[in-house]
């Protein structure tokens, strides 16, 4: 459960809180007739039995060696399943690593292309500071939203009493009455993303509401993916 503050067009703001959607009572499960279908680890191979221990021990081209005698196979570990494992951190040699790895963050573009290499950021959380999350002018219908944006996320904006209820409601019924989502952002025009904690992932947020009679919801939908057609080029 996280706090929340949020602010709207006439200045009015309230500390809410953020609750996840609930879900059904029992989640859809995997089956292949009949049967639950369920993960399990096994292992592959031991450290000598890779591609490049292989490589080191018959050379690049080791392909007889297989058909000679399956190196590749450890056959008292290979299909092992595997429990619990811990991590463990390599030095570029395969060794071991005795101290702490130092933590390089890199930047790529859009094309996935590397821009920058840094050392870490920190970034705080900015969903409830003193200046409240601010809804921005862009609204979107929802029938486009959905076509535009990847929601993977879905929260709840949740009432802390009669007078956030009454906030939480009136901005509901606005909102399922246009059919509209609502972008909301950090920042005095809504257009920074938010982040929902320390050095957490930053989001695109849209507000939907719900209403149906008496009762209403506030959902805070995040994104950090917009779907866009791909450049056609002119053919000759």
């Amino acid at each position: 459960m996280r706090s929340f503050h949020l602010s709207d067009k006439p200045g009015r703001d309230a500390f809410l809180r953020l609750v996840p959607a609930p879900t059904a009572a029992e989640p859809p499960r995997a089956a292949r007739s009949g049967r639950v279908v369920a993960q399990r680890r096994f292992v592959i191979a031991g450290d000598h039995n890779t591609h490049d221990a292989l490589t080191t021990k018959f050379g690049a081209d080791y392909g007889q060696a297989l058909i000679d005698g399956n190196p590749e196979v450890d056959l008292a570990m290979t299909g092992s399943p595997l429990g619990e494992t811990l991590s463990v951190y390599l030095t570029a040699n395969g060794d071991l690593s005795v101290s702490a790895p130092r933590i390089v963050e890199v930047v790529t573009g859009p094309d996935g292309v590397e821009r920058e290499r840094r050392d870490p950021i920190d970034v705080a959380g900015n969903i409830d500071l003193t200046e409240p999350i601010h809804l921005s002018k862009f609204r979107f219908k929802r029938a486009d939203a959905v076509r535009r944006f990847v929601f993977t996320r879905a929260l709840v904006v949740s009432h802390m009493d009669g007078l956030t209820f009454e906030f939480l409601r009136g901005l509901a019924q606005e909102l399922d009455a246009a059919d509209e989502l609502v972008m909301v952002g950090a920042g005095p025009a809504g257009r920074e993303p938010l982040v929902m904690q320390q050095n957490g992932v930053p989001w695109r947020g849209f507000l939907e509401g719900r209403v149906d009679g008496d009762r209403h919801s506030l959902i805070l939908r995040l994104s950090n993916m917009e779907l866009k057609m791909p450049e056609v080029s002119d053919a000759n």
